[in-house]
């Protein structure tokens, strides 16, 4: 299965721990959050003033 922009970020957290491994790299404590099984990659990313693409890119990259 492959993220998208419009993947729910818990939904991503169940593909793989690395995942989870590289937002915290990233400095996102997400899979802490109240609302984390309704925000978006692209959400995400955004709040986070980093860019969507290249964020989708990295976390398909993890899954590889």
């Amino acid at each position: 299965m492959k993220i998208t922009k419009a993947t729910k970020a818990l939904d991503a957290f169940k593909m793989s721990g690395e995942i989870v491994k590289l937002f915290k790299k990233r400095g996102l404590y997400c899979p802490a959050c109240k609302g984390i099984s309704e925000e978006t990659i692209e959400k995400i990313a955004i709040c986070n003033g980093m860019d969507v693409s290249a964020f989708v890119k990295e976390l398909n990259d993890v899954l590889e």
